[in-house]
């Protein structure tokens, strides 16, 4: 496992509309297999394997949460807007990278509670992101030099890897990048006619991957993403959904679409026959790039697999190495035997 693939795609910059860096990693890690690669006019990757057999969409996207600078006042203090959803409880006093004329740090800050102490209630209430700033301790000038409206920001994380697991930004949906470049080099054939798709802006709408199906027209399609993994303390059971350690999340339902049923339990047959870990969840929250696609068209036999991660949609999450590697196998496993599903 190229366990130094998965910590590029985490710590390289991607956010909605600005995905250039993710589609040069996954542009260079599949020219080995096919030079039918092409970016469409959205600015998704797509590269076909020509093959015999059914046509089999792979998706997973390339952006990750962050935001965009929208206006910059006379001290230097900057201020922006969410690109994608940001739960404004991990954003104050966060590390972040403006993409500027220059790579500049930054923190975010907000009035300090020292100022706030004599009123429990504003102590006690969550800072809407509207109303931090990001603060680069340069001066108002150099600000002004540097840093424009329009100017993108990540979270400030580097990767690190630990004996069972991964720390880092952007594994929704970096994990689902990785899982689908690492399965499509496991597999030992390709019984199908292939696409394989990085695509944009998921995090602002899932508005890449519908143009990419439409122009595809895929007779199935498997998105690959990162999901929640909520088997943390407090959550009650029934609400933990994809448990960390049991394997990729093979998703019969979110909060934006309900997937092909035999196309789900044919995934569920392959991982049984193999021996895979996995799990099926059925939620009502949510949602993938597979709501787009499975309405692209005449329509999409559509599922999503996923690798549960903690702490998504914040400054760094966590995610198992057993349960990356189950979701490598069983992505091999689908593109060896899809020719087997019986529409």
């Amino acid at each position: 496992m190229n366990w130094e693939l998965l910590v590029e795609l985490s710590d390289a910059p991607g956010v909605p509309g600005a995905e250039e860096k993710i589609c040069d990693i996954i542009e260079r890690e599949i020219s080995g297999f096919t030079d039918q690669i092409k970016i469409d006019p959205m600015g998704n990757i797509i590269a076909h394997i020509p093959g015999d057999g059914p046509k089999l969409m792979l998706d997973a996207h390339m952006d990750e949460v962050g935001f965009m600078v929208s206006h910059i006042d006379e001290m230097g203090f900057i201020r922006v807007i969410s690109l994608g959803g940001i739960d404004p409880r991990v954003f104050y006093a966060q590390r972040v990278v403006i993409w500027g004329r220059e790579t500049i740090p930054g923190v975010v800050g907000t009035i300090p509670p020292h100022l706030t102490r004599n009123d429990k209630s504003s102590r006690e209430n969550v800072v809407p992101l509207e109303d931090c700033f990001i603060d680069t301790g340069l001066s108002a000038d150099k600000v002004h030099e540097l840093v424009k409206i329009g100017d993108l920001i990540t979270f400030d994380r580097d990767c690190i890897e630990t004996e069972e697991s991964f720390i880092g930004k952007a594994f929704d949906d970096r994990v689902g990048i990785f899982t689908m470049l690492e399965g499509l080099k496991l597999a030992q054939d390709i019984n199908c006619d292939l696409y394989v798709v990085g695509a944009v802006q998921e995090e602002d709408g899932l508005k890449g991957a519908g143009p990419a199906a439409f122009g595809i027209q895929p007779d199935f399609a498997l998105s690959l993403e990162g999901t929640i993994a909520n088997d943390i303390p407090g959550a009650p059971q029934h609400k933990r959904f994809a448990i960390q350690g049991n394997g990729p999340e093979i998703r019969l339902s979110d909060g934006r679409f309900v997937a092909c049923r035999e196309w789900t339990f044919f995934l569920a047959k392959l991982a049984e026959e193999y021996e895979i870990p996995h799990q099926i969840i059925a939620k009502k929250i949510g949602g993938t790039n597979a709501a787009s696609v499975q309405i692209s068209g005449i329509g999409v036999k559509t599922t999503v697999l996923s690798i549960p991660v903690r702490y998504i949609h914040s400054a760094q999450g966590i995610v198992r190495k057993d349960d990356i590697e189950a979701g490598v196998q069983l992505v091999a496993k689908v593109i060896e035997n899809v020719n087997k599903f019986e529409k």
